[in-house]
């Protein structure tokens, strides 16, 4: 059997359910509120760093690889050794790549990361980076330096505890970036990523 409310309480009904909803929207609005204030306070900033390219080499190549074996067996240094280990590795690796970092200097600490990473053709353009107080700096922990082949520096930013540079690929090439560091870690925290979002393996350059 329907049985019918009086209409006494069912306006009762209906103007307590009205101040429940005229409650909770409220609440539902600010939860949002802090949620979204939340959010952004945990998303970690994104910066913009300076950077100081102090060497730009846009029609530089890299040797060939039989000009590369050529030099290298001229040289006392290396000669018979770079068929033994552990040279034939680390020179193998130093080849295979085109992003290096370095957070020390030491002239004769450069001279392996020239020759064996074929950057020695350009050597004599390089002292321009170090002939200030850079190689102090560096030494300091205030300078990171970055060597980019066959790469252009478009932007770097300081995001997640890390250095994000993004690179744009070419076919000629050479760049020696310096930039100040903002932590003390013994290797640098650096990705390398390409306009498509391709990431780019960094040698640790550091002898």
């Amino acid at each position: 059997m329907l049985r019918v409310l009086p209409l006494t309480l069912v306006v009762a009904i209906a103007a307590t359910s009205v101040g429940l909803l005229e409650g909770i929207v409220p609440s539902i609005a600010r939860g949002s509120l802090v949620a979204e204030q939340f959010s952004q306070e945990v998303q970690s900033p994104v910066a913009s760093l300076p950077v100081e390219i102090c060497l730009n080499l846009p029609d530089w190549q890299r040797p060939s690889q039989q000009v590369q074996e050529k030099q290298l067996q001229s040289m006392p240094r290396y000669g018979a050794a770079l068929q033994e280990e552990p040279l034939l590795s680390v020179a193998k690796a130093w080849w295979s790549h085109e992003a290096f970092s370095f957070t020390t200097y030491g002239l004769s600490a450069r001279t392996d990361p020239l020759y064996l990473s074929g950057l020695w053709t350009a050597m004599e353009e390089t002292w321009d980076c170090y002939s200030g107080n850079q190689p102090d700096q560096i030494n300091n922990g205030e300078l990171a330096e970055v060597w980019l082949m066959h790469h252009r520096l478009l932007t770097l930013e300081w995001q997640d505890n890390q250095y994000v540079m993004t690179v744009e690929p070419s076919e000629s090439g050479l760049q020696l970036v310096q930039f100040p560091r903002r932590e003390q870690s013994q290797s640098l925290p650096l990705t390398l990523v390409t306009v498509v979002g391709e990431a780019l393996p960094v040698m640790v350059g550091d002898w």
